[in-house]
This record gives structure tokens, C-alpha cells and sequence, in this order.
């Protein structure tokens, strides 16, 4: 018995010493534990950051605009943009609180930009996951570059990306049809994926209708870098390349473009123009006067330089081609004589007499010429643009007639032209008064529509896609100033896909009718007496109609350059060559411009001339587009269009 207690005891001596071994090992484990994550917490919490990959957009190359002859008209050059990484912000600010607004002077400084600003960018990331570098400004001098990298030390969540801007090498030229690039929306962001915080999208014209082919796909690459932001290494299997966005060529020609533009600058004028082809729809100019310069609306600027803009008197950011809604004036009587003779009220005999004046229920009605033209058939009145006579038209036809044919000719529609903002324009109708004016249409109404005046709005753009129409025939195509985009097919090789005409609908259109019309439209040119002979060209057959339209109600004859001049009439001719088997149609319209025959048809010959200089053996002397600004002519009277 002896022995076996002191066995046991010996047995329970070893427990003990065991029990108290790994009590004490626990007791050490422990400790280092908490002395790892409690004590030394922030010095390992650094070893761990002092390492991180990183996620680096590659920016994607937009593709080129360029015009139909593969002139550039919207490139990339090289930038470089300030972005910051938020995830390793949030780590400095939570060792020292200071950092952010030390971080927040630092960028104020360098950007010479309000710190309120700066921390508005900031915030303005925070929807957007954190690990996403978050762009503060683009397109920084390198002085601002060098200063930032200087910094990184003492800020390393700011970085500087090498990437390409958008630049329009050609100025305002084209820039109501180009647009200009915009930071992306909260609302874009959250519907579009792809994007991230400081990305540009296109805003206005091809860049933003066309942004999906011209953005391509951003790339990646992942790199490790240390606490101070400096690049240690970069994993290669892990990277994307990008993809460029497509190049697209437009149907605008830039030397037609350009020169329509330099006769809108020189001559201080406001207005539009628009050229078109025929025969297919291309538009090879559009101006919108006065322009902006796409290159200052693509950089960030602050709500207060925005409400400046917009404050511009002139609009410059309305494109007065497809969204300046006017009176189409003597320009309309040509729809107003397809319709007379299309529907049978009149024929190519067809007289009224002009004395100078007519009534026309219980109201008088002056034509523009105070002594008369006399009997005159359509072919006489387009020619002179005889009031009188299409009041006498408009009276035989009524309003509803004119509206349903002014429909086909694309008035009071949209074209669809690719260009953001069209407007449909307005063609009043006995049904259009009772159902959005809630009153009844008045017959006396209709006398001042048949000469293109009253309620009637169209765009210059819907006024030459109705004269493509009259010049080919009666098909009545989409505009379109896409011409073919340059894509990359499976082997790497550039390819390209031209864009297909797209006809609209056809219009029957009578010969026997468009005959007296189109040679009116000539004489009004060609012979002595029309109102647009200085659009005559030398060995080309030009067709074209001169309007103007009073924007104030005026009794009597009254000279416009008497008036004030946001009281003088609007100017337009409208046109096309060569009379048979037509090419080209020019409308111009110039907002107080006096009369087209002498301020738009100038402009008119010299386009023609630049596009058929080939086919003119001297073609004739120019007429210099030097014209004086509102040179008047004239005079002007009441409800009179020419």
C-alpha cells in the first residue's frame, strides 16, 4: 500500500507540472496576441498597406472624327489626369485625421481651385466603389504634374494617369455637329457600368450620338506598390489591353463647311445654313452661327462659368439648323404651288391679278410690291414672289389642304437626322387650333400661311429636305451626317462600313406639276427682275427662292433698315444645282439679315461654285463674301414676303 501512494503521488506531481506548463503557454500565447493586435496594432496595420495592388485603368482611345475626305475634325491628344485612390485615403486619414485636409490644401493649391471645390470632387465619388481610382482634374501642365509626384511622400492616395483629351484641331468649325465631351452624370454612372467616377462621355451632336462606337473598352493593369505609391512590381497575366472606339467618317465636307462658317464670322451674322445632297440625303454642311469652341466646353468648369454661358444672348448652344424653330416666308410658296397643282385648284394658266394689295375677308393683304406685278401665272409669281397671287392660292385651298401637304414635305416632323434635339416645328390646321389652342381657325388665318408667315415654324434643316425633294423628284430621304465607320475585323485589319441612304417615304410628285415650279425656281436666278440672281452661277442651271419674314406686324410699307435691329426681317434662300438631275440644295436663313436675295444668296453662289469648280471653265466672277452686314435693298411691308 505504501508503494502505491507514493506512485500516485509521484503521478499527480507530473500532471500538475504539465497542467501548469500549458496554462502557462496559453497564458504567453495570449499575450502575444494582444500584444500583436492591441499594442503594435498600427505598426502591423502599416507592414500590411505598405504593400498593395493596385487596379490601373488603361484609358481606351477614342476613336477619330473625321470629315469625308479623312480630315480630321476630332483627335486625341496626350494628358494627364489627377485621380485618387480612395481605399488608401481612408487608411491615412484613420492613423492621422489631419491628413484629408491637409491632402484637401494640397490639391486646392496645385489646381489653383477653391478647397470647397476639391472636396465637392471628393464627395461626389463617394457612391462609386472605393477600390476605383476617383478622377479629380484632366488635362494637368506639367509644372502641376511635377509638384504632385513631388508630393507623393507626404500624399500617396494622389496619383497622375497619362491618358489622351479630346481636342477639335479646327476650332468652332463644325461644332454644333461634333458636340463636345462632359463628365459623366450620377445617373449615367449607375446606368452605364463601363463608366466610372471623371469619365467623359460625348454631350452634344456625334460625340454624344455616336459615343458608344467612338468610346472602345478601358483595359487594366495591376500593379504592387508600397506605402509611398511608388510602382515595386506589375503582374502581366493579370492585364487587359484596351480597345480603341471606332473611327467614323462624316458626310461633312470641311472646305464647304468652313466657308459658310467664315461668311456667318465675317459678316457678323446670326443664323443657319444647311447643304445637302439629293440624291442620297448626306449632309455636307451644317452651321449653326454663332458657334462655340467644343475645346472649352470639354473641360471642367464650374456651375458659375456654366449659368455664363448660358447667359450668352445669342444661344450658342442651340443648334439653329435643327432646333431654331421660324417663319419659312416666300421660301413656303414653293409647297404652296406643288400643293395647288398636285390637287388640281390651279394650273400652269392659272392668273391672279396683283395691284399691289387685295382683300381677303373683310381685311387688306399687301404684296411686298407696292405698284403690283399685273396677271401673273405661278411660274411669273415665284419668280417675283407675287404675294397676292398665293393669297388668292391659300384662299382656294384652305388651311387643312396646306397642312396635309406641307406633312409630306417633312414640315411639322422631324427629319431623324443622327443629331440630338431636333424639332418637329409647327403646322397649323383647323384640328391643331380646337385641340391645342382651344379655339376655332380663322379663313383670314390662312391668307397669311399661304405666304409662309402666322403660326407656321420650321427648321432650315426640314426647309432643304423639302427642296431635295422638289430638286429629285419626290423621295424624301433621312439626313444623315454619318458617312461610314472604320472598324477592326478578326484579323486586326481596319475595315470599313459605309452607311446606306435611308429613303423615308416617296412622294408622287406630277411632272406636269413640278415643271412650272422648278422653272420658276430658275427664272427666280436666272432672269432679269428674280429676287435671287446674285446666286447666279456662270454654266451651272441654280434653282433657288428667296423669303423674307417680318418679325414685328408693321403698317405700311416700311423700310427695314429704318427699324431697330431685333425688329428687321429675317432672311432666307433656299436652292438647289444643277436644275435638271440635281446635286447639291443650299438653304441659308440669317436671323434680322434684311432679304435673302441680298444677304443669303451671295453666300449660296459661293458654295455652288466651290463644289462645281471643276465643271466651270472660269465659271464666272465671284461674288465676294465679304458682303456689309444687313445691306438692305427693299422696302418691306406688311404680311409681304419675297
Amino acid at each position: 500500500m505504501k508503494v502505491y501512494r507514493e506512485d500516485q503521488k509521484t503521478l499527480q506531481g507530473r500532471i500538475d507540472v504539465l497542467f501548469w506548463a500549458v496554462v502557462s503557454g496559453f497564458i504567453v500565447l495570449a499575450s502575444s496576441f494582444w500584444y500583436v493586435q492591441v499594442l503594435q496594432a498600427e505598426k502591423y496595420r502599416d507592414l500590411s498597406d505598405a504593400n498593395a495592388l493596385r487596379d490601373v485603368t488603361v484609358r481606351a482611345q477614342r476613336g477619330l472624327i473625321l470629315d469625308r475626305k479623312g480630315r480630321v475634325l476630332a483627335e486625341n491628344q496626350p494628358s494627364h489626369t489627377l485621380v485618387l485612390m480612395r481605399n488608401e485615403l481612408s487608411q491615412a486619414t484613420r492613423r492621422d485625421p489631419s491628413h484629408l485636409p491637409r491632402l484637401v490644401r494640397f490639391v486646392s493649391t496645385v489646381l489653383g481651385v477653391g478647397e470647397a471645390e476639391v472636396k465637392r470632387r471628393i464627395e461626389k465619388g463617394r457612391s462609386t466603389p472605393v477600390n476605383r481610382p476617383l478622377t479629380i482634374a484632366e488635362d494637368l501642365s506639367i509644372p502641376q504634374v511635377a509638384t504632385i509626384e513631388a508630393g507623393k511622400l507626404t500624399f500617396p492616395a494622389l496619383s497622375v494617369e497619362s491618358t489622351a483629351s479630346r481636342n477639335y484641331p479646327n476650332g468652332t468649325i463644325a461644332a454644333h455637329v461634333l458636340g463636345y465631351m462632359g463628365e459623366a452624370t450620377a445617373e449615367e454612372l449607375k446606368r452605364r457600368p463601363e463608366l466610372r467616377m471623371g469619365d467623359l462621355v460625348g454631350r452634344r451632336g456625334v460625340e454624344l450620338v455616336y459615343d458608344a462606337e467612338l468610346r472602345g473598352k478601358d483595359g487594366a493593369k495591376f500593379i504592387v506598390v508600397d506605402s509611398h505609391g511608388r510602382v515595386k512590381e506589375e503582374y502581366d497575366k493579370l492585364s487587359r489591353e484596351p480597345q480603341r472606339g471606332q473611327n467614323i467618317y462624316l458626310t461633312i465636307d470641311l472646305d464647304l463647311q468652313r466657308k459658310a462658317e467664315q461668311y456667318f464670322m465675317e459678316n457678323e451674322m446670326v443664323g443657319s445654313c444647311v447643304v445637302l445632297d439629293p440624291r442620297n440625303g448626306e449632309v455636307l454642311a451644317l452651321v449653326s452661327s454663332p458657334a462655340y469652341d467644343p475645346n472649352v466646353y470639354s473641360k471642367r468648369f464650374t456651375s458659375a462659368v456654366w449659368k455664363i454661358i448660358l447667359s450668352n444672348p445669342f444661344r450658342i448652344e442651340v443648334n439653329r439648323a435643327i432646333q431654331g424653330l421660324y417663319s419659312p416666308g416666300s421660301v413656303f410658296k414653293i409647297v404652296m404651288g406643288m400643293a395647288g397643282l398636285e390637287l388640281g385648284v390651279i394650273d400652269e394658266s392659272t392668273k391672279f391679278h396683283c395691284s399691289g394689295s387685295e382683300a381677303f375677308y373683310g381685311r387688306r393683304f399687301r404684296c411686298w410690291n407696292r405698284n403690283g406685278h399685273g396677271a401673273v401665272n405661278l411660274e411669273e409669281a415665284i419668280k417675283v414672289s407675287c404675294d397676292v397671287f398665293f393669297y388668292n392660292l391659300g384662299a382656294k385651298l384652305g388651311v387643312n389642304r396646306i397642312a396635309d401637304y406641307s406633312h409630306l414635305l417633312t414640315y411639322g416632323e422631324q427629319t431623324t437626322i443622327d443629331l440630338e434635339g431636333e424639332k418637329p416645328g409647327l403646322v397649323p390646321s383647323e384640328t391643331w387650333a380646337r385641340e391645342k389652342q382651344k379655339r376655332k381657325w380663322y379663313p383670314s388665318e390662312t391668307i397669311s400661311v399661304a405666304i409662309g408667315q402666322g403660326p407656321l415654324l420650321v427648321t432650315p434643316l426640314q426647309v432643304a429636305n423639302m427642296m431635295a425633294a422638289i430638286a429629285n423628284g419626290g423621295s424624301v430621304y433621312q439626313p444623315h451626317v454619318l458617312r461610314q465607320r472604320q472598324v477592326t475585323d478578326a484579323a486586326g485589319e481596319p475595315q470599313t462600313l459605309p452607311v446606306a441612304a435611308r429613303l423615308l417615304h416617296q412622294i408622287h410628285l406630277d411632272p406636269k406639276a413640278l415643271a412650272p415650279v422648278r422653272n420658276g425656281l430658275w427664272r427666280v436666278v436666272n432672269e432679269a427682275g428674280g429676287t435671287g440672281s446674285k446666286a447666279r452661277v456662270d454654266g451651272i442651271d441654280v434653282a433657288g427662292k428667296t423669303g423674307t419674314v417680318q418679325v414685328v406686324a408693321q403698317e405700311g410699307w416700311v423700310r427695314a433698315e429704318d427699324l431697330p435691329f431685333k425688329f428687321r426681317d429675317h432672311a432666307w434662300f433656299a436652292a438647289y444645282a444643277p436644275k435638271d438631275n440635281a446635286e447639291l440644295v443650299v438653304v441659308i436663313f440669317i436671323e434680322h439679315g434684311g432679304h435673302g436675295g441680298s444677304d443669303a444668296a451671295p453666300l449660296a453662289r459661293t458654295l455652288f461654285e466651290t463644289v462645281f469648280a471643276d465643271r466651270l471653265q472660269g465659271g464666272g466672277a465671284r461674288v465676294s463674301t465679304n458682303q456689309p452686314r444687313l445691306t438692305v435693298t427693299k422696302p418691306a411691308v406688311q404680311g409681304a414676303t419675297r
